[in-house]
């Protein structure tokens, strides 16, 4: 049953100790005594759906939270955050509690982050803190202007390699099938309820390629023995996860033997303790393992309007529309503001369907063996025409069969081979050039015009607020995963988003009374005019 925050005082009470000194135990411009006067903010009733409606009253949700935001906002475990509330006045401030009083069990949180995931709630206290600076008039009810951005999340997970995939995998879907009485006994080559690796000279190329056979076999055994089972939705999925190991780095040869084949499959798995992370490029230079967290700011206030999550291998733009189509109606921007990897044709157009400006370099690809690029070429599409740079026209050009859609323009041989451009434009075998268009082309067009205009070159420098708005969100533990799950690293992002927008509340609301009182010495008892609602 929902548990509510108690109002009686106690002779403990911070209140009753601020009321006696004579002053705040924390200042009132912290983010720990902002939380004290934050009740109208994280109220009990916004959790309500996530408690039964008779039995044992749990602890507040509201204090739970809080809990939660105040762990990202300094840092700390579960454990940590118990003793907090135990023994640091800050806390104590924070959560209302008198000084006797810890409020808490370290594995209530736990469970708290479960009951948010699993009854939709990960997003109440992101939302209302957005709600009240809107109310306050600190954030704009239409945020015309939003910039837009990614960084890497370094995944919880551990990172195996494909015998330790393949052979853990194997481990988890037996753990959760030799329950059934309707499993077979099977006959298998390895014994897989030991949790160390087989022990095998792993220097030597013959012993890893016949563990390799051994774990391959294996698994296709334990596959072929599930077929017609009726699995239940964890044993599907560790099913569907042992197929995936164990044939996304393997290649069969002649013989019928398998060894593991070059290069890294798209969308490979890399952890059996956590299936959803993968490997990812920052830059052709910043690797990582783990998820991407997607953020977007209003320009003017610097408020995080909205928060998502993907696997580490995303591009950055497909998380684009997820951003924009999270928010309210009235709350989505009129012009939205990226680097170049959200410029491609596709955001453009898919932005343009929903009347947002985009605002970003157009990605300019480098012409192949040092050769022109296709920027070097002036392409008309309404009349269908490319010209060189040696001003030669294209005669021929390629249709799509079933769209009709321009696809390619073609110069012919004997343009291209009595050209002086010759070696800067082609290393093509046929001497010849051709030049592709995109299917978005004419968004393309449009966006390298506008980035040479002065409204461009006035707007785009602004997009710098949201590189010191993730700067922030790292420093409240961003960078590394808490847990385990694309659901749960969403969670941890939108808590830490939450941290960030409740300190520029507090800081932009404590600037506005401050304007208006400025001899303000009403700090006791709840009587500063910092604490009026509305």
């Amino acid at each position: 049953m929902l548990g509510r925050q108690k109002q009686q005082l106690k002779f403990t009470n911070i209140d009753v100790l601020q009321a006696w000194e004579q002053k705040p135990l924390v200042p009132e411009d912290s983010f720990y005594y902002g939380f004290s006067q934050a009740d109208d903010i994280f109220r009990d009733e916004l959790f309500a759906d996530c408690y039964a409606s008779c039995g044992r009253p749990s602890i507040p949700p509201s204090r739970l939270v809080k809990v939660l935001l105040l762990q990202f906002h300094d840092r700390v475990s579960d454990r940590e955050a118990e003793q907090r509330a135990l023994y640091d006045l800050r806390w104590k401030v924070a959560l209302n509690l008198s000084l006797g009083e810890a409020g808490f069990d370290h594995t209530d949180l736990c469970r708290f982050r479960a009951r948010l995931l699993l009854n939709k709630k990960e997003r109440a206290a992101f939302e209302e803190i957005l709600k009240a600076a809107e109310a306050k008039g600190l954030l704009p009810a239409k945020c015309v202007q939003q910039i837009m951005d990614s960084t890497y999340v370094l995944g919880a997970g551990a990172v195996q390699d494909t015998y330790t995939l393949i052979r853990l995998a194997i481990r988890k879907l037996l753990s959760a099938l030799k329950k059934r009485p309707d499993f077979p006994e099977l006959r298998l080559n390895l014994n897989y309820q030991g949790k160390g690796k087989p022990k095998i000279n792993w220097e030597d190329p013959a012993e890893r390629e016949r563990l390799l056979n051994q774990l391959y076999q294996d698994a296709l055994t334990i596959i072929s023995a599930t077929e017609g089972m009726e699995l239940s939705c964890k044993e599907r999925e560790l099913k569907d996860l042992l197929l995936t190991v164990a044939t996304q780095d393997i290649e069969q040869k002649e013989d019928g033997s398998v060894t593991i084949k070059r290069g890294v499959a798209k969308d490979r798995v890399i952890s059996t303790t956590d299936p959803e992370m993968r490997h990812g490029r920052k830059s052709h230079s910043r690797l990582f393992d783990g998820y991407k967290s997607h953020t977007a700011i209003d320009k003017e206030s610097e408020f995080i309007t909205a928060v998502t999550v993907t696997p580490g291998n995303t591009h950055d733009s497909e998380a684009t529309f997820a951003l924009v189509d999270q928010q309210p109606e009235e709350r989505r921007p009129e012009e939205a503001i990226f680097d170049t990897a959200y410029g491609t044709g596709r955001v453009r157009e898919e932005m343009a369907t929903r009347q947002i400006k985009v605002i970003s370099p157009v990605p300019e690809g480098i012409g192949k063996d040092g050769c022109f690029p296709k920027s070097a070429f002036e392409i008309d599409l309404d009349r269908q025409i490319c010209r060189c740079p040696a001003g030669q026209i294209a005669p021929e050009k390629i249709y799509d069969k079933k769209t009709g859609r321009l696809k390619v323009f073609l110069f012919s041989p004997e343009q291209c081979q009595n050209c002086p451009l010759l070696n800067q434009c082609t290393r093509n075998k046929k001497g010849r050039r051709t030049v592709t268009v995109n299917a978005y082309e004419r968004y393309l067009q449009e966006g390298r015009a506008f980035q040479k205009t002065e409204e461009f070159a006035g707007k785009y420098p602004e997009r710098c607020k949201i590189e010191r708005k993730q700067a922030e969100m790292v420093m409240h533990g961003l960078r590394k995963a808490r847990y385990l799950g694309l659901a749960k690293v969403t969670l941890q992002a939108l808590l830490v988003a939450t941290v960030v927008n409740f300190k520029r509340y507090w800081k932009l609301l404590n600037q506005k009374v401050t304007a208006a009182f400025p001899h303000n010495d009403m700090a006791i008892n709840g009587t500063t005019p910092v604490l009026a609602s509305g």
